[in-house]
């Protein structure tokens, strides 16, 4: 991730780890994104902030996997993806 997407991206998400079975990090509500994330909600439903904390905060995705679950260009995920996430699979 380039040093400017990185700073973009921790200036606009939330500090620190949400508590473990915890349903919104800060204004973020992960219970949303993991419906987007799986199919059931449309992209649509989630805001800029919900969608790149999708992208920097949900290991295990393909590029390509995030980007049609969440609506967005793959160059747009692959810009917002840290860079030692690896390649990772789609889920299920």
């Amino acid at each position: 991730m380039s040093t400017r997407s990185a700073d973009l991206a921790n200036a606009r998400l939330p500090k620190g780890e949400p508590l473990p079975e915890a349903t919104h990090h800060g204004w973020i509500d992960l219970v949303a994104i993991d419906l987007v994330l799986s199919g059931r909600r449309p992209p649509s439903t989630l805001d800029d902030d919900h969608k790149l904390y999708a992208i920097v905060h949900r290991p295990g995705w393909t590029t390509k996997g995030k980007a049609r679950a969440l609506g967005l260009a793959e160059l747009t995920v692959a810009r917002y993806t840290p860079a030692d996430e690896g390649a990772g699979g789609d889920p299920p």
